[in-house]
């Protein structure tokens, strides 16, 4: 019978044990490493109790109650041993942000929202040079991008979005919306992991693109990632609600699995009234989810359509609301219009969220977690992209107790898991702590895990975190990165097609 153990029980007294310790083996029962005596909590099966974890290779071999023999032991007594956590919303594909994501107990790291294209190019890029495991989908505005102007997207979207701004505005044909899909559709056969659909940056892409859109993802059984539109297509302005309806409505007439990204800061008040309409959605057979990150301000590119006119209004924000990071000064009209002219593809902070609103989302039990992480390009990005999931840990379980535990793991985990195993076999195998799974492992202090990074100093690594592997090596320990190993791998969709 299992132990079940309460928040904090597991937690050691003194120093971590943090050095690789040689353990004894016996005969045809060793392991290449064995992670011991740490309270191993596997919010997929329910599995939440003291037992060692035995390592073969970059797979989970045995976990017992009992002692398991290893080559190597790492002595994780008083530590919580969770799976890998899984992060679907990761814009930042590149070294920096990979780092921090490690720190921060990631393994896995995925860009569903805008993705990319080619996306062969991408993991071509990557092969060979990634801490951890990465990814995409085929990016709508890359193939509208293609198919609507002369210009091509590289292997990352970044910093495109104000690329061509009369191809975000402009309207597509039938056969051009008939192009566009036939290029998301190549894009799925060569490895993306859905459609990323980024309606809030695309003003021009009507609802009838974006439901042929829906239409195909049902053909090839990918899911969808859309960040809504901040006002519908065919109106002045609009509210969250409507626009949200929109997707939904394109889910429950093709079939097609829809994920609505960062809902907190897409709904702002109206959060409650949207979670309300997914769950009566899936309670009803569409196969839709969401996510969010614990911040009470978001990020994009000052040069963005979130900022064309009206812009106050629909978000009920100021200029003061905005905060440019590189200096941490809140801009004014004056200081806005001159970096919105000047730098359209910097990103800023957005401070608009309510913090009721976020705590709504994060607790919500359909709500899984994701950073929404931008790449690293100067030293004070959103601080999302280094603290996200050690924050929930830090805030939501310890100290507000707002989450329990294994609740708050699941969301990180076997949740975004679960939302592309159909797609990839390669997800069946993450999120999980069993036998036969990837040993993508985080073990963490439950007494000390937080958040460091701030809206001032985003560039901090987290804390508590004493140990993140991939693929059963170990790439960070006590907060340190470990050096010329990169056992990332692409994380591809393998669908018939």
């Amino acid at each position: 019978m299992r132990r079940r153990l309460k928040w904090g029980a597991a937690t050691a007294c003194g120093a971590i044990a943090l050095a690789l310790v040689p353990g004894p083996a016996s005969a045809g029962n060793s392991y290449d490493l064995v992670i011991a005596g740490g309270r191993v909590i596997d919010p997929a099966s329910g599995r939440d109790e003291i037992a060692d974890i035995g390592i073969n290779g970059g797979s989970i071999a045995a976990i017992s109650a009992s002692r398991l023999e290893g080559k190597r032991r790492i002595d994780v007594k008083g530590l919580v041993v969770a799976p890998g956590f899984i992060d679907l919303h990761a814009h930042g594909q590149d070294p920096v942000a990979e780092r921090f994501q490690l720190l921060d107990g990631v393994t896995t790291a995925i860009d569903m929202e805008i993705g990319t294209a080619p996306v062969a190019a991408l993991y071509r890029r990557m092969e060979g040079k990634a801490l951890i495991n990465f990814g995409a989908s085929a990016s709508h505005i890359c193939a509208r991008l293609e198919v609507m102007s002369d210009k091509r997207c590289g292997p990352d979207v970044e910093g495109r979005l104000t690329a061509d701004p009369a191809m975000l505005v402009k309207g597509a044909t039938p056969e051009q919306e008939a192009q566009i899909t036939a290029i998301l559709d190549r894009e799925v056969a060569s490895g993306a992991l859905g459609y990323g659909i980024g309606l809030e940056y695309v003003p021009g892409a009507g609802r009838r693109e974006i439901f042929r859109v829906f239409e195909a993802a049902a053909k090839t059984k990918a899911p969808v990632f859309v960040h809504v539109r901040s006002r519908p297509p065919d109106q002045g302005s609009g509210v969250p609600i409507a626009v949200a309806q929109e997707v939904l409505a394109d889910a429950a007439a093709t079939g097609a699995s829809l994920q609505i990204v960062h809902v907190a800061s897409t709904g702002l008040r109206d959060t409650p009234a949207i979670l309300e309409l997914i769950k009566g959605a899936r309670a009803h057979g569409v196969d839709v989810t969401t996510e969010a990150y614990p911040y009470t301000a978001g990020s994009t590119a000052i040069g963005s359509n979130f900022f064309a006119d009206g812009w106050q209004e629909r978000n009920g924000a100021t200029y003061g609301d905005v905060q440019w990071p590189a200096t941490g000064e809140r801009l004014t009209k004056e200081s806005f219009d001159r970096f919105r002219k000047e730098q359209p593809d910097a990103a800023v902070v957005i401070h608009i969220i309510p913090q009721e609103v976020v705590d709504r989302a994060i607790t919500d039990p359909i709500v899984s977690i994701a950073s929404d992480g931008m790449p690293w390009i100067t030293a004070g990005e959103h601080p999302r992209g280094a603290g996200t999931f050690s924050r929930v840990l830090g805030q939501y379980v310890r100290e507000r107790q707002l989450l329990d535990l294994p609740a708050a793991l699941a969301k990180m985990t076997i949740m975004p898991a679960r939302r592309l195993e159909a797609v990839s076999p390669q997800m069946a195998r993450k999120g999980r702590l069993q036998a036969g799974a990837d040993a993508d492992i985080t073990v963490f202090d439950p007494a000390t895990i937080r958040d460091r990074a701030t809206f001032d100093q985003p560039m901090q690594a987290s804390t508590g975190i004493a140990y993140v592997l991939v693929g059963g090596q170990v790439m960070a320990r006590a907060g340190k990165v470990t050096a010329h190993r990169f056992p990332g791998q692409a994380i591809r969709s393998d669908l018939p097609h």
